[in-house]
């Protein structure tokens, strides 16, 4: 009975040794291709328009990693707009694995999942987080008609009559529409959702008193409040922003826990080897200390990040819960 047992465990542990044998060179080959890395030239795909936040931060991350590699390879961006991120998105998700592309991405990336009925990747299957570069406030802001109005004014007059205060995105999903979907969903008021094919007629429009307010980035709208064309009513972060800081957040106007940021994450195809994606999250957290990125970014009304792979893979599992709720909440969903 013992030679019975002990032929299967001799083969076995026979089979775990030459297992063994055969992997134990993949550590080297993969520490020697991070240390070629990059030895062909790199992509940043941004699945948006030329000229918005997330082509602006691809921009400044390329310049500076080409910086970093001394000029040993180009960065060059890639501009694949189209259904809410998704097209851009597709072509990064099926790139070669190899460093040679990247993904800027910001909130939709979290919130498509569960506003699309079927999409041609997995999001969380098919790419990995890489590093946050930055996080962006928003700016409830409304047009002369509003002038003075709180942010607990805007609330009552939602809740007083439900479906009828209107409110401008730049369309369905991006960040002006899920951030006002928040202060729905946070303080139990209903307003009318009013599309619009970008921030510029969204915000036209709000000027004109045609819709009674957005929720913006202030990327875009911090022009138009400094110059008195919009009123701000209220910062979504957490704390004020330095370019605006006589206004204040939502969570000191009635809202408390209001906290919503536009991030911007690059993301790389899943099976890319760890090495590489170690070492450009580090050239992005070097970057994040630089003073001429931090400049340029905080010009923009943006905030620096720099976050390990774990706590940008944290920070990104954290956002697919909650906007997995509020999309269920709001009854969200893309239009197809």
């Amino acid at each position: 009975m013992d030679l019975l047992h002990r032929s299967p465990r001799r083969h076995v542990l026979a089979a775990l040794a030459t297992l063994c044998t055969a992997l134990a060179p993949l550590p080297c080959a993969w520490a020697q291709e991070a240390a070629a890395y990059p030895d062909r030239p790199v992509k940043i795909v941004v699945p948006f328009p030329p000229g918005g936040a997330a082509d602006v931060y691809a921009r400044l991350v390329g310049q500076k990693l080409a910086e970093a590699w001394g000029g040993k390879q180009t960065v060059v961006i890639d501009n694949r707009a189209g259904a809410g991120g998704v097209i851009g998105t597709d072509v990064a998700a099926k790139a070669p694995a190899d460093g040679s592309t990247f993904l800027m991405v910001t909130i939709g990336h979290a919130v498509n999942p569960f506003m699309y009925s079927k999409l041609p990747y997995d999001t969380r299957a098919d790419l990995v987080p890489v590093g946050v570069v930055a996080v962006v406030p928003s700016v409830v802001v409304t047009g002369p008609a509003l002038k003075g109005k709180s942010m607990q004014d805007l609330v009552a007059m939602a809740k007083a009559r439900p479906g009828e205060l209107q409110y401008a995105s730049s369309g369905v999903g991006t960040t002006s529409h899920v951030g006002a979907a928040l202060l729905e969903s946070m303080s139990g008021a209903h307003m009318l959702h009013v599309p619009y094919k970008g921030a510029a007629p969204a915000l036209q429009d709000v000027m004109a008193d045609r819709v009674a307010l957005s929720v913006d980035i202030i990327t875009s709208s911090l022009p138009l409040v400094k110059s008195g064309k919009l009123n701000g009513v209220a910062i979504t972060s957490a704390r004020r922003s330095p370019q605006l800081p006589d206004v204040p957040t939502v969570a000191e106007s009635g809202l408390p826990g209001y906290d919503f940021v536009s991030w911007y994450m690059l993301l790389a195809p899943a099976k890319t080897p760890a090495p590489i994606l170690e070492k450009v999250n580090a050239a992005l957290r070097a970057m994040a200390q630089a003073p001429d990125f931090r400049a340029r970014v905080e010009g923009t009304g943006g905030e620096v990040a720099s976050m390990t792979l774990k706590e940008s893979s944290d920070y990104l599992n954290a956002e697919f819960t909650r906007w997995a709720k509020v999309v269920k909440d709001r009854n969200i969903k893309a239009e197809q």
